[in-house]
């Protein structure tokens, strides 16, 4: 599964053959049909339908899915509702039944979030601390303090991480 800006760019990306594969490495993905259609759940009852574009290795014959940014793989919900729960769960403690409540999703649904990521906590801020190495090799770029938790460390290097994507990619 590949993350990308939207489903246009994806497509985009898919017929100038521009996608290394992921699984080989040495492949490019070419079309290779849609994924089913689904609805996902961005906010309290808010939903959006998508259909994401499906790419095939030339070299390998590896399938993948290319998701819009804004969806979250396997989930029915969007990537922006599990942050915002994982977020008020790390730095404000918010329990997981008024998190359910004020998101439109049931509690339980949200429990199993939070005990997904503080359980993978660790390795997700290895990841995004080492993506942000990547991004700001030879700049200047504040360091991450302890915010008390696994999850809210991993959560301020997530956050840091998608700062600095942003930073990178302005003009000058």
């Amino acid at each position: 599964m590949l993350l990308c800006a939207d489903a246009e760019s994806a497509r985009a990306d898919l017929v100038s053959g521009s996608l290394r594969c992921p699984s080989c490495g040495r492949g490019r993905l070419g079309p290779w049909g849609r994924g089913r259609e689904r609805a996902v759940r961005l906010h309290r009852g808010e939903r959006a339908v998508a259909a994401p574009p499906r790419g095939r290795c030339r070299s390998c014959g590896a399938t993948h899915m290319l998701l819009p940014s804004w969806m979250a793989p396997r989930r029915a919900d969007g990537a922006g509702v599990i942050a915002r729960a994982a977020a008020a769960a790390a730095l404000h403690g918010t329990g997981s039944a008024r998190l359910g409540a004020d998101l439109g999703v049931p509690s339980a649904t949200v429990r199993g979030w939070l005990r997904r990521l503080r359980a993978r906590a660790r390795d997700l801020r290895q990841d995004a601390t080492a993506a942000l190495g990547r991004l700001t090799a030879g700049r200047d770029w504040p360091c991450l303090d302890p915010c008390g938790s696994p999850l809210g460390d991993a959560l301020a290097a997530v956050i840091a991480c998608a700062r600095a994507a942003i930073a990178f990619h302005e003009p000058v």
